[in-house]
């Protein structure tokens, strides 16, 4: 499952088929909507990465009792957390930056041809425009923009940025 605002991310997530079910938490009801999609159970595992305290608040709501997730958004200001939640239902939440080493499987599902990034590329900037280009799509065209390349090797992708999508897992997890 995958939730998500903008058009073109949805867009994106339901053609390269990397969800079963993209949900817009702008017409539905997330919780829910998670609840019965996985049988009343919850999320095994969510990742947050929006930045945004409602989105993680609403991950906290979906994922099932030890559940686990994943914080990988860098925030422009404190996140509010309700701690009861994480407490109450023995969450396992977790941060995580840099990606460095943290994805060797993802990595190999890209070099044996089982995942293909591509679709996702929705621009390229020049290694010496990335702080100009690079910051100026990422604030100002976020809801176009899926994926900007600014590496001459898309596998770079997968260890150097998070997709905005916060994804919710009620199938096996390597966590």
């Amino acid at each position: 499952m995958v939730t998500e605002l903008s058009a073109a991310r949805k867009e994106k997530a339901a053609a390269s088929g990397v969800a079963d079910h993209v949900l817009d938490p702008g017409v539905e009801d997330i919780k829910a909507r998670v609840l019965e999609l996985t049988g009343g159970a919850g999320a095994d595992a969510a990742f947050e990465c929006a930045g945004v305290s409602a989105v993680l608040d609403t991950v906290l709501d979906v994922v099932k009792p030890a559940g686990v997730v994943v914080n990988v958004s860098i925030w422009g200001r404190p996140a509010a957390v309700d701690m009861q939640k994480i407490v109450l239902k023995e969450i396992d939440l977790r941060g995580t930056i840099a990606y460095r080493g943290d994805h060797g499987a993802a990595i190999r599902l890209v070099q044996e041809g089982k995942v293909d990034l591509k679709p996702f590329i929705t621009g390229r900037i020049a290694l010496e425009d990335l702080v100009d280009k690079g910051f100026d799509t990422l604030i100002n065209h976020n809801e176009t923009a899926v994926k900007t390349s600014s590496a001459r090797r898309d596998l770079h992708l997968i260890r150097n940025s998070c997709t905005r999508l916060p994804v919710v897992s009620s199938g096996p997890h390597p966590l």
